[in-house]
């Protein structure tokens, strides 16, 4: 029951006192999963300690104060000094007959089940008069227990109108309140206002709790919620979409099949053909030649590009052969070495070594279009998709999900990197306060500067939200190809620096440069360089969250 209902429900509230009860606990002590008997007032006059109300968690000092209703399980504990608290046990019960309005909201069994942990605003003012309830109720004689009752009410009218007024004072349970009511009403149209005015609080206030507690804000919790139903209305049942949309809170099955694919990487009807119908009739991949159909799960791959070679190995899954990159020596990423194994290497992406290909006798073979040329060839040899190469990697991901039977690992492993992006992305934030970050790749006499519209470039301006210089800011293509002399036009606070063996002479000629030595970023020791075989090259979940652990590394910790 939230402190709005509570309030309507005020006036028709009949509180019994039941016990006063002052304790004390020692450093270490506790008291693990009790059921309260009653509705309890429980007031802490000193000491620390950690408390949990059926799963939301408090930290506990002085003049802390935290209600909970009848049967609600609570795990107590003291830290540190002696802790000591009085605690008040209550019964309140809907006064009959006149129910009226409040009627709605009575449970048929008890009242003012709201539970809240603060610390008091008028504390000394309002300990006295908890310490006065104990008083009248030690005595009990005459009227004495009857101003006890009186106290408590005006005690509880007190706490109920500072939570009003001021809001929940603990985030903790501002964020659980909210959790509860879109886990019940995910179904319904939600407002970020709406929601935080269930816990009386500003909605960038309750935005802000959400980012610290659960790394993802409110609406994207609620999105979260909404997706995993439709999921399994996808799987289990046979709902047209419109149907599905409307019981998850979308107008219309057009937005709802947009917020879907943004959300799993691909659309409502291709989840369903794929995860399942292939259940029933084998898999179907829809790729750059048409659709492919498989009888069952793949268990020899093989794939023409490392980052396929991360998304098995994301999976715990391993090819049977996959190619490496170039250099002096032909090989996996340094990251990728010792997962992969056993796996052989075919050569590079630019020279897949078709012979090697044959005698491992694969089931599957997964490439892009820039094997073209060899599509037929590889075709002859096993069943083989062709995806983009510049794919969406959580698109592929639920891909190689289907095609190993794990698709809810797939779909964990994105739910992970959101919230690991979106807590990282709020750190960064704090501490680079607009700060500029450039992406450059010195290559082919020139170097680029990536933008948004390249895929680790969205990584760090979409996925971690970094600020871009100027320079990129509009650009709708994947790099600016610029001369060395007009690097400093680029105007970045801190620049993440590309490279790896075929071009690191090039890098060392630009950081040789004149131009290169002038730039703030440089003076001030904020540029980094970072392996561009993982950074470019192995476009996977492995590799995008290595992305994401440098980053944070480089501009928060070095």
């Amino acid at each position: 029951m939230s402190i709005k209902e509570q309030v309507l429900l005020s006036n028709d509230t009949a509180i019994k006192l039941l016990d006063v009860k002052r304790g004390s606990m020692f450093s270490g002590n506790a008291l693990p999963n009790y059921c309260l008997p009653a509705n309890v007032l429980l007031f802490v006059s000193r000491g620390y300690g950690e408390l949990s109300i059926d799963g939301t968690n408090y930290t506990i000092s002085p003049f802390f104060v935290c209600h909970a209703g009848r049967s609600a399980v609570i795990d107590f504990v003291s830290v540190g000094q002696p802790l000591e608290y009085i605690a008040i046990y209550y019964r309140a019960e809907l006064m009959p007959p006149d129910r009226g309005e409040a009627a709605q909201y009575f449970d048929g069994q008890n009242l003012l089940q709201v539970q809240f942990g603060v610390s008091l605003a008028e504390r000394l003012s309002l300990y006295q008069i908890v310490e006065q309830i104990e008083q009248k109720w030690s005595m009990r004689q005459g009227l004495e227990g009857f101003h006890a009752n009186a106290l408590l009410q005006g005690l509880l009218y007190e706490l109920l109108k500072q939570l009003q007024n001021d809001g929940y004072q603990h985030p903790s349970e501002a964020v659980s309140t909210v959790m509860k009511y879109i886990d019940a009403h995910y179904h319904q149209q939600l407002r970020l206002n709406q929601l935080a005015e269930l816990v009386h609080s500003s909605s960038r206030q309750l935005q802000r709790w959400f980012k610290q507690q659960k790394q993802i804000g409110p609406m994207e919790y609620v999105i979260k919620i909404r997706m995993k139903h439709a999921a399994q209305l996808l799987q289990h049942t046979a709902a047209t979409i419109h149907e599905i949309a409307e019981s998850i809170g979308y107008r219309n099955a057009f937005y709802f099949s947009r917020a879907f694919k943004k959300y799993y990487g691909f659309s409502p009807l291709y989840y369903r053909q794929a995860v399942v119908d292939d259940k029933k009739h084998g898999l179907v991949i829809k790729h750059v030649k048409g659709e492919l159909y498989l009888r069952q799960s793949p268990k020899r791959m093989v794939v023409l590009d490392v980052q396929y070679a991360d998304q098995l190995i994301t999976l715990n899954e391993r090819p049977v052969g996959s190619v490496g990159i170039g250099g002096s020596v032909t090989c996996f990423p340094k990251y990728l070495q010792d997962k992969l194994g056993q796996t052989e290497v075919l050569g590079t992406y630019e020279q897949p070594n078709i012979e090697a290909i044959s005698l491992l006798q694969p089931d599957l073979i997964v490439c892009t279009e820039a094997h073209e040329q060899h599509y037929e060839q590889l075709s002859r040899l096993a069943p083989t998709v062709m995806f983009q190469r510049n794919e969406n990697w959580r698109l592929i991901l639920g891909i190689f999900g289907m095609l190993t039977d794990k698709t809810e690992e797939a779909n964990q492993i994105l739910l992970e990197y959101r919230e690991k992006a979106a807590r990282l992305s709020t750190e960064l934030a704090n501490t680079l306060r607009g700060q500029r970050v450039a992406l450059i790749r010195p290559r082919d006499a020139s170097i680029r500067v990536h933008t948004a519209a390249h895929r680790t470039g969205a990584v760090l301006y979409e996925d971690l939200g970094l600020p871009a210089p100027f320079f990129v800011t509009e650009a709708s293509d994947t790099a600016y190809h610029i001369s060395l002399d007009v690097l400093p036009e680029v105007h970045a606070d801190h620049y993440f620096l590309l490279s790896n063996d075929m071009f690191r002479d090039w890098a060392n000629i630009v950081q040789d440069s004149t131009e290169w030595r002038t730039l703030s970023a440089v003076k001030q020791q904020c540029v980094y360089t970072v392996d561009s075989s993982v950074w470019i090259g192995s476009y996977g979940p492995t590799g995008i969250n290595r992305i994401l652990d440098e980053v944070a590394h480089y501009l928060l910790y070095s």
